[in-house]
């Protein structure tokens, strides 16, 4: 085992590197299943296992111990009960010595028994994914070496088989100099993570075959051509089972036909041919797209359009396999992305699994196809402890410029194009990621394109510490931009490529928050290609089960590893096992397919955002007014709009005069096999306000409710309603309604929240003791006025070390029905910049377990994270509307509401404000939630927490994007706001 620390050894005894394909007999269904090939022979399963703490510790004779422990294959040994499993983000996990790793290199021997016959037809083992490396042995001899995890390794073993029974021994090193390169944001797993099969193939053979399918200039016809290596074949392309073109193909001459009136491949009609290969014994298909990929002016074309890629990051990452994703996981992802009107995935950070490309030309997914290569631990490499240097992150580029490893980093280029290049769900290769830009990565570009001129190439990195030039590159990449930047970019004169945003909206925990700001910046310039966010499921591993069989999900530090990077790996869009956040929700909504407008009091646009299918098509309308408290009318419509066009329709309903503010809701349902969603299923929604009360100032009528006053408190009566106020700590102690206490706790003011991930201010609101203060009262007063009994207060709140960090005035009303109208201003100190939330907080007893509320729902929702629900009336217990984000954090708000009330079934505490509010409604106090790492340690209170907000900070993406932008943060230094409660 001499060739894990030598970066000239990448490959040894490997086959050259092809495009993908699994031959069948020539009697078969070529296009069934991959397992149903005569010569296909898949080994996974279980296989003798043996771990190492360190290589040094393998005896000598390993390829042939008889008394070993077994694993499952394909899988990772971490999730097995061997070695600790780490997530590390940029940190590298080993000492920085390339191209050397440490002398105690964890290690797995894989063993199994092979039974051969010889048939004349040469055996060829296939391991399509190993971390990080492998030695290959056949009956005790050195058979060949591999590296790079997420490229299918080929041996031709025949010469080393002999009849009967034969051992396959794998030893799989945890570490190798491929480590450098690998340094990918993620758990750190090792093991035969992919599929393993044998193929049995003939000494002449087909050995790799290119495919070229473009439409014409017009985009009528289409060319067709194939060229093969290795053998000669026949060629037949059909559509459906309608032969379109055959003839011969050889290695001199490659079969070229014309298509005419082509279909079109895109993601919103993935239209595929099938096209046969014949040889002289083995019959092997693949499915062909006909579209165009191209830049021109500065703008992303497919089949002569612009398109926009509104996309997402995906990671192989499951709780309960590891690396491993089998066709259903895949699948369920991607059917799963479709369904939320996702038209782009990027592999991040390396090549997905073969099936995996198949399946995006099936459904129809733009790839962004990325070479396994991350090296972003360099960039603390090169700094000192303190990063004092100037353009300190440009020291990611250590490798990117370092000869040694040139080949390595080519060879990974390689890789990619060789095995991918067929599918026309690739539309961009991508260099990888994070890994700085050097003469390593311009030639890594320049190489892919003189292996493929029909792709435009891809890559963000491009920190420097040299003078190397990006020209190669032929679009402009960047993570997590501000919108403003965007703008600055468009405006700069010497720049003229498009711009993509390969990670933005950071999906960690109650987020994304800022999704719809981009959008709509996206759809301001051509240029601009779109973004994928970050990213589609929360990396995670299981730790245990609860009582009642819930995962209790573990991640970074929960496996005792050296070093970790905490939950930063809950960053997504999806739950570990695929569940939805409710920011999936967000984007299904964002991304959707149309868009509606109004035009006038009863006449609305129709924009449809395909480019390449009539909307009306494939897509109902219907449309419902509603108010508060019911609907005035509903209906359908039909209508068609062209790709990019609009069409105009009439709902005379919608001009009419309502007695409250009322909205229009259009609901578009999938129909004719519209992409992955069954026909009459929701694809999305419009929701527009069409009609707005005049607000009208609330007058309190009849006597002033009956009030007593001692030195420290009041006490008000309104009917069979009791308030009692505390004048020492200015808060009402007790409500009560015929004697029964509404409140288990004193009502208190509220300026913290549970932090959500995004929330990287948050050590500035403890160290203000926005969670925890103390409340000095100056003044407090009441008096009879206006059929009220009003008590008027002066404090301030703070704690030890600062001034207060807000001082407020705060008035109280009570009417003779037993309402209570309170407003309030405070003005905050210079230690608080970002300030949460500002409202109140109340506890009620558990029977207190039921909410209806009018604003927006069901999805949780903020002020920036709302595109996902729409205003209507909703209501639910408690117990359901918790989000149970892994690290627990705040949740469960809603915003834009203008009524809610929480009962018990006889009483009810009513909330109301015309000019909108927030709510939430939990089983847990936000302490409870700031506290705790993991949501299965969570313990619910001993009461219902009811939190009524006169503001709420949205959520934004911050914890790895742009701050929050202003018109989603609370005005400060001084705020306001006003909120009414009725006890009945």
């Amino acid at each position: 085992m001499i060739y894990h620390e030598d970066p000239r050894m990448l490959h040894i005894g490997t086959l050259p590197d092809h495009a993908y394909f699994i031959p069948f007999g020539k009697d078969q269904d070529a296009f069934a299943a991959r397992v149903n090939s005569q010569y296909f022979e898949l080994l996974d399963g279980e296989w003798d296992f043996s771990y190492y703490d360190s290589i040094i510790d393998i005896p000598d004779d390993f390829t042939d111990m008889q008394k070993c422990k077994s694993i499952p294959v394909p899988s990772n040994w971490q999730l097995n009960g061997y070695d600790k499993a780490q997530y590390t983000n940029i940190n590298y996990p080993i000492p920085y010595e390339p191209p050397y790793v440490p002398d105690d290199i964890p290690v797995g021997v894989y063993s199994r028994e092979y039974n051969y016959t010889p048939d004349g037809l040469r055996r060829i083992l296939c391991l399509e994914g190993v971390d990080s490396c492998l030695y290959l042995y056949v009956n005790g001899v050195f058979a060949g070496y591999s590296q790079v995890s997420h490229h299918t390794s080929e041996f031709d073993i025949t010469d080393l088989l002999h009849e009967g029974t034969n051992r396959l021994t794998v030893a799989v090193l945890k570490w190798c100099d491929g480590t450098y390169l690998e340094d990918q944001d993620k758990f750190r797993l090792s093991g035969i993570f992919r599929d393993v099969y044998m193929l049995s193939r003939p000494e002449k053979r087909l050995l790799n075959f290119r495919i070229t399918a473009e439409p014409d200039s017009t985009f009528t016809n289409g060319v067709f051509r194939v060229s093969v290596e290795g053998s000669s074949a026949k060629i037949r392309l059909y559509d459906g089972k309608t032969l379109i073109c055959e003839g011969d193909v050889s290695e001199d001459k490659p079969f070229e036909c014309e298509v005419t009136d082509v279909k079109l491949w895109s993601a919103e009609s993935p239209y595929l041919y099938s096209l046969e290969i014949e040889t002289e014994s083995e019959l092997i298909s693949e499915k062909v797209g006909f579209r165009k990929v191209e830049i021109t002016d500065g703008i992303f074309k497919l089949n002569g359009k612009h398109i926009k890629l509104l996309g997402v990051n995906r990671h192989d990452s499951y709780p309960d396999t590891g690396y491993y994703a089998d066709r259903e996981k895949m699948l369920r992802d991607l059917t799963l992305m479709k369904r939320n009107n996702i038209n782009a995935v990027r592999t991040s950070h390396y090549p997905n699994a073969p099936e995996f490309y198949a399946m995006c030309d099936e459904l129809g997914l733009y790839v962004i196809d990325e070479a396994d290569l991350e090296t972003h631990g360099c960039v603390n490499v090169y700094n000192d402890l303190k990063w004092s240097a100037e353009n300190a992150y440009n020291g990611i580029a250590l490798i990117a410029k370092d000869p040694l490893f040139r080949e390595a980093i080519l060879d990974r280029e390689r890789l990619l194009v060789s095995r991918d290049v067929n599918h026309p769900c690739v539309v961009i290769w991508s260099l990888g990621n994070e890994s700085g830009y050097g003469e390593n990565l311009r030639e890594a570009a320049k190489l892919i394109k003189s292996l493929d001129s029909t792709r435009p190439v891809h890559y963000e990195s491009t920190h420097k510490l040299d003078n190397t030039s990006d020209d190669v590159l032929d679009m402009v990449s960047e993570m997590y931009t501000s919108p403003d930047d965007i703008r600055k970019f468009l405006e700069r004169e010497d720049e003229k490529r498009p711009f993509i945003l390969c990670e933005y909206c950071h999906a960690m925990g109650n987020g994304p928050g800022d999704l719809e700001t981009y959008h709509e910046l996206f759809m301001e310039s051509d240029r601009l290609m779109g973004g994928l966010v970050w990213e589609w499921a929360d990396h995670a591993v299981i730790l245990g089960y609860t009582a009642d069989g819930k995962p209790e999900y573990g991640y970074g530090g929960d496996s005792g590893e050296r070093h970790d990077d905490g939950n930063f790996c809950m960053d997504a869009l999806c739950y570990p096992d695929r569940k939805p956040h409710t920011g999936l929700a967000e984007v299904k909504q964002v991304y959707r397919p149309v868009r509606v407008t109004r035009i006038s009091a009863d006449r609305f646009a129709v924009k449809n955002l395909l480019r390449f299918i009539d909307a009306g098509e494939y897509l109902t309308c219907s449309w419902e007014i509603t108010y508060d408290g019911g609907k005035a009318a509903s209906g359908s419509i039909d209508f068609s709009a062209e790709p990019m066009g609009c069409a105009e329709i009439t709902i005379p309903e919608a001009a009419q005069s309502f007695e409250r503010d009322a909205y229009i809701r259009f609901i578009f349902t999938a129909k004719n096999g519209y992409s992955v969603f069954e026909d009459g299923e929701e694809v999305c929604f419009d929701q527009i306000k069409i009609f707005t009360v005049e607000k009208k100032t609330v007058i309190f009528a009849g006597k002033a409710p009956e009030f007593t006053e001692t030195p420290l408190r009041y006490e008000i009566t309104a009917g069979d309603i009791r308030y009692v106020f505390n004048r020492r700590t200015a808060q009402f102690d007790a409500i009560s309604k015929n004697g029964r206490d509404l409140l288990a706790k004193p009502m208190e003011y509220n300026f913290f929240r549970a932090p959500v991930d995004n929330d990287i201010m948050k050590n500035d609101w403890y160290s203000a003791h926005l969670n925890d203060y103390v409340t000095k009262v100056y003044e407090t007063n009441i008096s009879a006025e206006d059929g009220c009994a009003v008590i008027r207060v002066k404090q301030s709140f703070g704690w030890s070390i600062y001034q207060p960090f807000a001082k407020m005035t705060a008035e109280y009303r009570i009417g003779s029905g037993g309402e209570l109208d309170i407003k309030c201003n405070s003005e905050f100190s210079n230690k608080v910049e970002f300030l949460p939330r500002f409202g109140l907080r109340l506890f009620v007893e558990k029977s207190f377990d039921t909410v209806e509320y009018y604003g927006y729902g069901e999805n949780e929702s903020y002020c920036d994270k709302h595109q996902g629900s729409y205003v209507g009336n909703f209501s639910a217990k408690i117990a359901d509307m918790h989000e149970d984000y892994i690290r627990p954090q705040e949740n469960g708000s809603h915003w834009g509401c203008t009524r809610m009330s929480v009962t018990n079934g006889n009483d009810t505490l009513a909330f109301s404000n015309p000019d909108g509010f927030s709510f939430s409604a939990s089983e847990y106090t936000q302490e409870e939630l700031a506290e705790k790492r993991h949501n299965f340690e969570l313990v619910k209170c001993e009461h219902n927490v009811i939190c009524a907000d006169l503001a709420m900070a949205g959520v934004g993406s911050a914890a790895c994007g742009p701050q929050l932008a202003d018109k989603y943060r609370l005005p400060l230094p001084k705020i306001s706001g006003r909120i009414k409660i009725v006890p009945n």
